[in-house]
């Protein structure tokens, strides 16, 4: 496939992703989004993380506020992210905390701790979409494959958080993509590196 292919393919792939996104009925979105707060709950590494990002959820994505709340009530700090220039700033969350519309409409805080990425164990990152290989789909902005390719070997472990129907048979790789390390979406769990939500293993 070449270079320009990739680009349509991956352009083709957003476009439907984000339709279908749009036409779900909010029952079923509500009803998705407890599915996967249910499974976030029995993910070993989500309950002994100290520190783990989340996101506020725009245009169809999942949302996890309550697992997030559920994290903070635990004693994990709770970050989500914040668009600065070109680069994303984790700061820290809670749940009554202010926040402001940002620079794609979705909800930022106003004011917290910035705390680096490389201090985080975990993170819960929303995708357009994703393949059995791990490969993720976002925005298109590059902004958490910026923030992850920073890291270095602290990388923390990364879950993508989806609709089962995000599942594709391949996304077109670019150089600099991240790959998931799991995916929970409302049907199931998948690993794509045995063993990573399991901190025993």
């Amino acid at each position: 496939m070449s270079d320009a292919d990739a680009v349509e393919r991956r352009r083709v792939l957003r476009a439907a992703m984000r339709t279908r996104r749009a036409e779900l009925d909010p029952d079923d979105q509500a009803a998705a989004s407890m599915a996967v707060m249910a499974r976030l709950a029995r993910i070993p590494v989500l309950r002994h993380a100290f520190t783990i990002s989340g996101y506020r959820a725009v245009r169809g994505e999942l949302d996890i506020d309550a697992a997030l709340i559920l994290l903070a009530e635990r004693g994990a700090v709770v970050t989500v992210p914040r668009v600065a220039g070109e680069h994303l700033e984790f700061v820290r969350w809670s749940e009554d905390q202010a926040s402001v519309p940002g620079s794609f409409g979705i909800a930022e805080p106003s004011d917290g701790d910035v705390l680096p990425l490389s201090l985080h164990d975990v993170i819960l990152a929303p995708l357009v979409a994703f393949d059995t290989s791990g490969n993720r789909l976002g925005q298109g902005g590059g902004f958490y494959d910026r923030a992850l390719a920073g890291c270095g070997p602290a990388r923390p472990v990364v879950i993508g958080i989806a609709h089962s129907f995000q599942q594709v048979d391949a996304i077109p790789r670019e150089d600099w993509d991240q790959p998931l390390d799991a995916i929970v979406t409302e049907d199931e769990i998948m690993e794509f590196r045995p063993g990573v939500l399991d901190p025993a293993i």
